[in-house]
């Protein structure tokens, strides 16, 4: 697919890496989300009741993943083939939109929603609070990784000529669908969809990753 220069070379240990780093982190998110579940919203008052800190331990894996697939986004940047450089550049750049939102988005509910609900000052914590499907948290969440999406979108294109690559094309694109679907009705308010949508998008972006992983340690053997 591309030459085998130093920097490609590089971008496929990195990208392998990243890719299995962000497994790594996704699963350990599903795993804390399970074991620590954050209770059924009833307004702010009993969630401050019942709130402890451990709650949010799921937030550090998944807040890490944003600048992993970044470092992922960029190592298929300069693995790419130089006509492909459209579809790389515009994944890197839905990729740097969807860390920032999601970086700001975790530290405000480490910091600020945290703090707030440890020290019982409760005013205008409704609507930052994770819980809170109609909170600014999850309209965030969901705009984050509709541009996710996007970025998967971009690359999708990158991966093609081969059975692996064509598996990893397809997936992108099926998330990306469901992913900026779900943006799109997040706003209805119609929870199971967004859930059931939710563990669709997590099983397909989880095998893709894997996928992708594999891509770039094949890719590597090949050189050796």
């Amino acid at each position: 697919m591309v030459g085998t220069s130093s920097v490609q070379a590089k971008a496929m240990t990195l990208g392998y890496w990243s890719a299995v780093l962000a497994v790594v982190l996704l699963l350990a998110w599903v795993v804390l989300t399970f074991a620590l579940p954050s209770p059924n919203w009833n307004g702010i008052e009993s969630y401050a009741r019942s709130f402890q800190s451990i709650q949010m331990l799921s937030i550090i894996p998944v807040r890490l993943v944003a600048p992993t697939l970044l470092v992922l986004m960029i190592s298929i940047h300069y693995y790419a083939q130089e006509q492909q450089r459209m579809f790389r550049l515009l994944g890197i750049a839905f990729a740097v939109i969807y860390t920032a939102i999601i970086c700001v988005n975790y530290y405000v509910q480490l910091f600020v929603v945290r703090m707030n609900l440890l020290h019982g000052q409760l005013d205008s914590l409704t609507i930052l609070a994770l819980p809170d499907l109609r909170s600014v948290f999850f309209a965030l969440e969901t705009l984050g990784y509709a541009f996710l999406c996007c970025a998967s979108l971009a690359i999708s294109p990158i991966f093609r000529g081969g059975r692996l690559a064509n598996w990893i094309h397809g997936l992108f694109i099926v998330n990306a669908a469901l992913g900026i679907l779900a943006a799109i009705i997040a706003p209805f308010d119609v929870p199971f969809l967004i859930f059931a949508g939710l563990g669709i998008w997590m099983l397909l972006f989880l095998t893709a990753l894997i996928l992708v992983g594999v891509f770039f340690s094949k890719a590597k053997s090949r050189l050796i």
